[in-house]
C-alpha cells in the first residue's frame, strides 16, 4: 500500500473537516455557557463542581434559579454568543449530524481502500520512535518520515487518534448527553460514570480537539507552511506558492461561513430553524417515537434529595398561586378539557387515589447541562387522557402554568408559561404528571402542586406549577404558534429528544 500519496478524497475531506470542526466547537462553548461548570455528580450540586467558566456570582438575596448562571461569551469564541443556547444548539446539531455523515463515508473508504493502515501503528516499535520524535520536536529539530509514510511516528499517532479514537468518542459522549438515549439506556449511562461525567468526558474531547488544532499549526509552520499545504491540495511538496494561497483562501471562506452563521443567526433565526428542521428533526422524530424511557436501573439512594433539586424558573407570584399555596393545595384542581369526550377536573387527593401508588426514578435533562435524578410521584398522563377520551383529530396536548414570566422571571418576558406536548409523547407511558417527591409533597421550587415531566426530552419542556390541561386538534394557533413559551420567544426546537 503507498502511503506517500494523498489521494483526493482524502484531501477533501481534511478542508471540509476544518469547516465542521470550527462551527461545532463554536456552537460547542455557546452550549457550555449556558452552563459553564462541571460536575461529577449526576446531582450538579451548587459549589461542588469541579471546573468553572464564568465569574458570575450567586445572588444570596434573591432566588436564584440556574438560568441566573449564564455567562455571555463573545460571538468571537462562540457561535452565535451573547448566550443564546437556542441558536447554539442548533447549530452544534447541524454541524454534528454532518460531520457524522462525512466521517462515516470517510472510515468506510479508508477501510475500503486500505488507507486506514496509514493511521495504525505497524508494531509497538513506532512508540519508541514516537517518543524519540517527542524529544527531537522539543529540541526544535524536525524528525524524519519513518520509511514508506509522509510522516513520522508521533505524527501517525496523533493523526491516528484524531482520525479514529477522537470522533468515537465525541459521537458516543455526545449521544449520551440526549435525554431520549440517556434514558432509554440508563445502565449504559451509570456504566459510562453518569449524566455529569459523560458532559464532562465530551468537554475533555473538545479540549483535545482544541489542543490538535494549536499544535497541528505549529506542526505545519514547523514543517514548512508552503511545503505543508501544497500537500494538503495537491498531494505533493512540489508547489508551495500555490498550495500556500489556496489553502489561504480556503480559510478566509471558513471564517466567511462562520461569520455567515454568527450573523444569520443574529438577524434571521429562522432561517437557522428551518435548516435545523430539515436536517436534524428526523433523527429527534425518530428518537421520539423508538427511545421510551426506562427506570428500573435507579434506587432509591441514587436520587437527588429535594433541596437539592436544581430550580429552572421563578415559581409563580400571583395571589391565587400563593393563596392555594397556604391553603396546602386542598382549593386547587387540575382540569382537563378541549377536545375531550368527559372533561375532568382532578384535586390533589384525587390524582394521588388514581397514582395508586406510582413513582418513577428518572434523570432530568436540561437544556442547559445541569441534571438531577428524581424520584417523582403521580400519575402517567396517558392514564388521566384515557378518562377524559379524546375525540377523533385530537392532536396535541397544552399544559398551562400558573407562571407569568413577566412578572415572576426577571430574566424573561412574555406571555403565561406554556407547553404543547405531541399526542404520541403524551401517551407515552413514562410521560407523568407529578404532584410529588420521594413520597413528600411536590416542592414548590420544582413544580407544585402539579408539573408535567416528560423523560425522553430537555427539562425546560417539563412545565411546572400546571394551572390547567387542555386537548386539542392543533397547536400552531396557540401563542405564536410553536408550540411554548420558550419555542414562542427564542430559538428553543418543540422536539428536544437530544
Amino acid at each position: 500500500m503507498d502511503f506517500l500519496q494523498y489521494p483526493w478524497w482524502l484531501r477533501a475531506e481534511h478542508l471540509v473537516n476544518i469547516l465542521f470542526l470550527t462551527i461545532f466547537i463554536r456552537s460547542g462553548i455557546e452550549i457550555l455557557g449556558t452552563f459553564p461548570k462541571l460536575h461529577r455528580s449526576i446531582h450538579t450540586q451548587p459549589g461542588k463542581q469541579w471546573a468553572q467558566f464564568s465569574i458570575k456570582e450567586k445572588r444570596h438575596h434573591k432566588f436564584f434559579p440556574v438560568s441566573g448562571e449564564y455567562e455571555d461569551y463573545s460571538p468571537i469564541v462562540s457561535l452565535p454568543g451573547h448566550g443564546d443556547v437556542g441558536q447554539g444548539r442548533y447549530w452544534h446539531f447541524i454541524s454534528v449530524v454532518l460531520w457524522v455523515a462525512m466521517m462515516i463515508v470517510y472510515w468506510v473508504v479508508l477501510i475500503a481502500t486500505g488507507q486506514i493502515m496509514r493511521y495504525i501503528p505497524s508494531d509497538w516499535s513506532v512508540f519508541g520512535q514516537a517518543w524519540q520524535n517527542i524529544v527531537s520536536y522539543l529540541a526544535f529539530v524536525v524528525p524524519e518520515p519513518m520509511d514508506g509514510y509522509p510522516f513520522n511516528a508521533v505524527q501517525q499517532l496523533f493523526y491516528g487518534f484524531v482520525v479514529i479514537i477522537l470522533p468515537l468518542w465525541m459521537m458516543v459522549t455526545g449521544a449520551f448527553q440526549s435525554p431520549a438515549i440517556n434514558n432509554h439506556f440508563p445502565r449504559i449511562s451509570r456504566a459510562m460514570g453518569g449524566r455529569q461525567v459523560i458532559r464532562t468526558l465530551h468537554w475533555w474531547g473538545l479540549a483535545a480537539y482544541l489542543m490538535f488544532v494549536v499544535i497541528h499549526v505549529l506542526m505545519v509552520i514547523l514543517h514548512g507552511f508552503g511545503h505543508e499545504t501544497s500537500k494538503m491540495i495537491f498531494g505533493t511538496a512540489s508547489y508551495p506558492v500555490a498550495g500556500g494561497l489556496i489553502f489561504g483562501a480556503a480559510l478566509v471562506f471558513i471564517v466567511f461561513c462562520n461569520v455567515w452563521a454568527t450573523k444569520s443567526s443574529t438577524n434571521h433565526p429562522a432561517w437557522i430553524a428551518r435548516l435545523n428542521n430539515a436536517l436534524v428533526r428526523p433523527l429527534t422524530r425518530f428518537l421520539r417515537k423508538y427511545s421510551e424511557a426506562r427506570t428500573t436501573t435507579y434506587e432509591a439512594k441514587d436520587v437527588t434529595p429535594a433541596q437539592n433539586h436544581r430550580a429552572s424558573g421563578m415559581p409563580p407570584s400571583s395571589e391565587e398561586y400563593m393563596a392555594m399555596l397556604c391553603n396546602n393545595w386542598d382549593d386547587y384542581v387540575l382540569e382537563i378539557g378541549g377536545l375531550v369526550k368527559t372533561p375532568m377536573r382532578f384535586s390533589v387527593a384525587d390524582l394521588r387515589r388514581i397514582s395508586d401508588g406510582y413513582f418513577q426514578r428518572t434523570v432530568h435533562h436540561c437544556v442547559q447541562g445541569f441534571s438531577s435524578l428524581g424520584e417523582w410521584d403521580g400519575v402517567p398522563l396517558e392514564r388521566l387522557l384515557a378518562l377524559v377520551e379524546p375525540l377523533e383529530g385530537a392532536s396535541d396536548v397544552v399544559v398551562q402554568c400558573f407562571q407569568n414570566m413577566t412578572r415572576d422571571d426577571d430574566l424573561y418576558s412574555g406571555s403565561y408559561y406554556y407547553e404543547t406536548v405531541p399526542m404520541v409523547e403524551a401517551t407515552q407511558p413514562k410521560t407523568l404528571i407529578a404532584f410529588g417527591y420521594q413520597g413528600e409533597e411536590l416542592p414548590m421550587k420544582v413544580g407544585a402542586p402539579c408539573r408535567l415531566r416528560l423523560e425522553t426530552s430537555t427539562g425546560f419542556r417539563s412545565a411546572k406549577w400546571i394551572e390547567r390541561i387542555e386537548v386539542v386538534n392543533r397547536f400552531d394557533i396557540i401563542g405564536n404558534g410553536k408550540g411554548g413559551f420558550f419555542e414562542d420567544t427564542d430559538s428553543y426546537d418543540r422536539l428536544q429528544m437530544i
